[in-house]
C-alpha cells in the first residue's frame, strides 16, 4: 500500500481547520455545492455560486430541492433521480451525470452533476454531497462540432447522388450509341467509304471513352459512399477472383505476376476488389514495351497503421517525382489519350478507398524504373 505523502496529510488537516481553504477549493474548481439531507428530503443547502450559474439571486430561493427542481430538464431529472436511487442502494453505482439547467435568460447551461452519499454505521444514506461543473462551452462546441460534420455529410451525399444519378441516366442512351456505332462500323466496312469508316471510328473511340468515363464515375460514388460498410475480408481469395476477371488484360500485355501471401482484414470487399483492379490496370497500362511486364503484390505490416502495407510493384515506365502527388487527383492526366486510355480516376479512386477504410496509398518510382504504390490498410476497423 502506497504510504500517504506528508503534504496531503497536512492538507486534510488544514482544511478541518481553516474554513478558508475550503473556499478556496470551492469557488477555484466548481461552480457550485450542495449538501443534502437524506433523513429530511426537503431540507437541502445549496452554495450561492449554485445559483448564480443559472443567473438568480441566491437570496431569492428557499434551500428546498423543488428550487432546483424546477428549472432542470425534466428528462435530465429522470435521470439523476434514477442514479439517486441506484447510488444509495449500491455505492459502487456512482452518481454522476451531465444534465441541462434553464438560465434565468433563457438560455441552457449544461451542468456536469456528482454527488456522494454519506453513510451511517449501518450503511444507510443520511446525508449527500454533491458538486456542480459547469461544461455549457464544451457542450456547445460539441454540438456545433457536431452539426457542421450532419452539414458535411448532407452535401457530400447530395454530391454522391447527383454524380450517381446523371452517371446512371447517361449510361444507357451511351450504350446505344456504342451498339449503333458499331453497326455503323460494319456498313462503312461493306461500303468501303475511306472518309465514312475515318469519321465513324472516330465516333466510335468517343463513344467508348463517354462509356468508360460514366464506369469510372460510377465507381468512384460508390466507393465515396461513407455507409459501405465493412466484413472480415480474405485479400488472398479477394485478389485470386481480380486476376480471374482480369486474365485477358494480363494475357495481352503478356505480365508476369508474382504474389505473395496477404492477410485478412476487416474492410469492404467491393471497394478493395476496385482497389485491386485499379492498380493492377495501372501496371498493365503503363508498361514498357522494351521489357517483358513483371508485377509483384506483396504484404508486410505496416508502419503507419496496425495493420497490413500491401504494394504493388511494376517495372513500368515509372513517374517523375515532380508528378507523384498530382496522380491522385480527380481526372488528372501525365499522358496523351492517344498514348494511354482513361480517364485520370483511378488512382484518385485508390485513394479514397483506402482513406474510407482508415488507411492511405503512397508512391515510390522513378522514371523508367516502374511504380510501387502502397496501400496501408487497417487491419481491424474501429
Amino acid at each position: 500500500m502506497t504510504e500517504k505523502h506528508y503534504l496531503e496529510d497536512e492538507l486534510e488537516t488544514r482544511l478541518q481547520s481553516d474554513a478558508s481553504l475550503w473556499r478556496f477549493l470551492q469557488a477555484g474548481s466548481l461552480d457550485g455545492i450542495w449538501y443534502w439531507d437524506l433523513e429530511r428530503q426537503d431540507s437541502e443547502w445549496m452554495s450561492p455560486e449554485f445559483w448564480r450559474l443559472f443567473g438568480i439571486d441566491p437570496a431569492t430561493r428557499s434551500h428546498d430541492p423543488a428550487a432546483w427542481q424546477d428549472i432542470i430538464d425534466q428528462d435530465d431529472l429522470k435521470v439523476a433521480l434514477d442514479n439517486f436511487d441506484k447510488h444509495c442502494a449500491d455505492p459502487g453505482h456512482p452518481y454522476d451525470q451531465i444534465v441541462r439547467y434553464r438560465h434565468a435568460d433563457g438560455s441552457t447551461v449544461w451542468v456536469r452533476c456528482r454527488g456522494m452519499a454519506i453513510r451511517d454505521e449501518s450503511g444507510k444514506p443520511i446525508r449527500m454531497l454533491g458538486a456542480h461543473n459547469d461544461v455549457t462551452a464544451l457542450k456547445r462546441a460539441e454540438n456545433n462540432a457536431l452539426a457542421d460534420k450532419r452539414s458535411v455529410e448532407a452535401a457530400n451525399e447530395e454530391l454522391r447522388s447527383f454524380a450517381y444519378s446523371i452517371s446512371h441516366d447517361l449510361k444507357s442512351p451511351t450504350n446505344t450509341l456504342c451498339m449503333l456505332m458499331s453497326e455503323l462500323e460494319d456498313l462503312s466496312a461493306i461500303r468501303d467509304d475511306d472518309e465514312s469508316r475515318a469519321l465513324i471510328d472516330m465516333g466510335v473511340k468517343t463513344a467508348n471513352r463517354m462509356r468508360e468515363l460514366i464506369e469510372n464515375v460510377l465507381d468512384y460514388t460508390q466507393a465515396v459512399d461513407e455507409s459501405a460498410g465493412f466484413e472480415l475480408v480474405s485479400l488472398n481469395e479477394l485478389l485470386a477472383e481480380t486476376l480471374s476477371l482480369m486474365k485477358g488484360e494480363i494475357e495481352a500485355a503478356e505480365a508476369k505476376m508474382d504474389v505473395g501471401d496477404l492477410p485478412e482484414i476487416e474492410g469492404n470487399e467491393t471497394h478493395l476488389s476496385l482497389l485491386f483492379q485499379n492498380l493492377i490496370g495501372n501496371a498493365l497500362k503503363f508498361r514498357r514495351r522494351d521489357v517483358p511486364l513483371s508485377v509483384a503484390i506483396s504484404a508486410k505490416q505496416s508502419d503507419r497503421v496496425e495493420g497490413p502495407a500491401i504494394t504493388v510493384a511494376d517495372n513500368g515506365i515509372g513517374i517523375a517525382e515532380k508528378y507523384q502527388d498530382r496522380v491522385f487527383e480527380m481526372f488528372h492526366r501525365l499522358h496523351q489519350r492517344e498514348d494511354y486510355d482513361g480517364c485520370g480516376l483511378g488512382l484518385s479512386l485508390c485513394r479514397r478507398i483506402a482513406v474510407h477504410h482508415g488507411g492511405g496509398i503512397s508512391l515510390r518510382s522513378s522514371p523508367g524504373q516502374g511504380a510501387a504504390f502502397t496501400v496501408d490498410l487497417p487491419a481491424r476497423q474501429s
